[in-house]
């Protein structure tokens, strides 16, 4: 019988969890200043609720399985549409959601995971420049948080390209070409793939610059002006200028950049779009956007915004960064008792753990464990070790005195 020691399974080793433990908890504890509750959604989603939709996941992205009923389901390939869903079933038109969980997708790049860690905000009910700043500046105050020093959040606005090709005669896959040339700002190739279509020069000219409307956001809306074609452009860039502002206000000008050949695949964006970068790591480790129609698709009217942090990402780019904090196997108090002294030892130890102090026990000729605090309970002594320190006690009330103070000291 083969023996499974590995496999190609998304796994973490311990060191990792913990590394991950406490990013998602910096991350929660961000999320929470800014009004969010935490929410969740199903592992197992309807695969015809993505199969309808238009502009979401592929279905050849989707995970698929099926139910002993004979029904289609997918893995969760997207957290932002269940959210949707439920917020258009309840009938609930504003709200400030965040969310833990694993997403699931077939990667194109086989050396990628097919399941990977995501977290995010979606704010519901709210289409304004002060809601889109305010959401970029999370998502800053997000990267601050986990003391990644150098980074940017690049911008862009979905309308801005769409409003463009408006003026285009072009198929589905003419467009999704031209995307990719945008994106990947090819500007040798995007010329003569416009010219095969015969597209008017004006238009042409207008295209070839979007990939060049990138850095420093006045010096974009500036350029941006000179190839606006219509009035939706030019109140997109209207649009962009007063985020701008709003995100000088919050001091967080030198942390963003413009970006309007910014095209995120998720076809659901209607509006300001963004993406995190770190220096020295080339993926986006945080994409977002704002999505007003996607609910118009569950019968609902509800403007929204939000984005999603991949956490695998995050915790790659820590550890190619050396950012990687050392995590101790010692655990911060054993008591070890002798079996006479059993009776004070075990209560004491549930005392303390009530406190939130993380406490084991052992017996005192079973062998020791690294510890930060070492205390003895015999016939002999109660004794509390720290550094060195010998103090000791009467009462399981004067150790935990003790401990506070030795532990606020550390």
């Amino acid at each position: 019988m083969q023996s499974y020691v590995t496999d190609a399974g998304h796994h973490l080793s311990q060191t990792d969890y913990q590394l991950e433990s406490r990013l998602l908890s910096a991350i929660r504890a961000r999320f929470r200043t800014y009004g969010y509750q935490e929410t969740g959604t199903s592992t197992f989603q309807d695969y015809d609720m993505y199969a309808s939709l238009i502009g979401t996941v592929g279905k050849h992205n989707m995970i698929k399985t099926i139910d002993p009923s004979g029904d289609v389901l997918v893995l969760r390939p997207d957290v932002t549409i269940p959210v949707a869903r439920r917020m258009a079933a309840e009938k609930t038109t504003r709200r400030r959601l965040f969310y833990v969980q694993d997403v699931f997708r077939q990667p194109q790049d086989k050396s990628h995971h097919k399941e990977f860690t995501q977290a995010g905000v979606e704010c519901f009910g709210e289409n304004t420049p002060e809601n889109d700043a305010e959401t970029i500046a999370l998502a800053v105050h997000l990267l601050q948080d986990l003391q990644f020093d150098q980074f940017k959040v690049e911008i862009g606005h979905a309308g801005f390209f769409k409003d463009l090709i408006e003026e285009l005669p072009i198929s589905t896959e003419e467009l999704r070409k031209l995307q990719e040339l945008i994106q990947s700002k090819n500007l040798v190739e995007i010329g003569p793939f416009l010219n095969d279509l015969s597209v008017e020069e004006s238009i042409s000219e207008a295209i070839k610059r979007i990939p060049l409307l990138y850095g420093d956001p006045r010096d974009v809306i500036e350029k941006a002006l000179t190839i606006t074609l219509n009035d939706n452009m030019k109140q997109t860039i209207e649009y962009l200028k007063q985020v701008y502002h709003l995100l000088t206000v919050y001091g967080i000008q030198d942390s963003v950049v413009f970006d309007l050949g910014l095209i995120n695949h998720m076809n659901y964006y209607s509006g300001i779009i963004f993406q995190g970068y770190l220096t020295g790591y080339s993926k986006p480790v945080l994409m977002g956007g704002r999505y007003n129609d996607l609910t118009k698709q569950f019968g609902a009217d509800i403007p929204a915004i939000g984005f999603g942090c991949i956490i695998d990402y995050l915790l790659e780019a820590r550890k190619n960064a050396g950012q990687v904090e050392r995590i101790e196997d010692t655990v911060e108090v054993v008591i070890y008792y002798e079996q006479s002294s059993i009776q004070e030892a075990l209560p004491a130890a549930s005392k303390l753990r009530n406190a939130g102090y993380q406490v084991l026990t052992q017996p005192i000729d079973k062998g020791s464990i690294p510890t930060t605090c070492t205390v003895y309970v015999t016939n002999e002594k109660s004794l509390l070790v720290h550094k060195q320190k010998q103090m000791p006690f009467q009462s399981v009330d004067e150790l935990e005195q003790l401990l506070r103070t030795e532990m606020r000291e550390t």
